[in-house]
């Protein structure tokens, strides 16, 4: 009878501790840096490696998180880089809805990124612009902007 007790006693206490998770589990995406610090150093100091970190760490965000550093990092820098994740942002986020709902503002923003980003030599951004037509002074950002996303 004592072994009866023992192991209802035991046996759940065994149960609870093999379905307890490692409390230093990450996330895939996450680089082990303070988000707020990778914020900071991005938005005052410009830095590289913080963007880099915070790019990866957004991974794991709803699409177009990263956009407000990518802009103030492009901004400070003009480099291609940048200029391909505001375009890549932007595509998130109206990919992830509807690209309808795109203003013809933001499609501005994102072509003229993509444009820049091609002059550049960044490969994917030249391949997205053979997507728009060849006599396109008479389209919209909009419409540019739809052709881009290759559908």
């Amino acid at each position: 009878m004592k072994n009866w007790y023992l192991l209802i006693v035991i046996l759940p206490l065994i149960l609870l501790s093999c379905s307890k998770k490692d409390k230093h589990e990450r996330a895939l995406n996450d680089t082990g840096y303070d988000i707020g610090k990778l914020r900071k150093d991005v938005l005052y100091e410009g830095d590289f490696d913080a963007y880099h970190s915070l790019f990866i760490e957004y991974l794991d965000y709803p699409p177009g998180e990263i956009l407000p550093y990518a802009i103030i990092m492009e901004n400070k820098y003009n480099d291609s880089v940048f200029c391909m994740d505001i375009y890549q942002s932007i595509l998130g986020i109206y990919n992830a809805g509807d690209s309808a709902y795109i203003d013809e503002q933001t499609a501005k923003m994102a072509i003229e990124n993509l444009e820049k980003a091609a002059k550049k030599g960044i490969d994917e951004a030249i391949l997205r612009l053979t997507y728009i037509p060849k006599d396109n002074k008479n389209l919209t950002y909009k419409e540019k902007y739809k052709y881009s996303m290759g559908n």
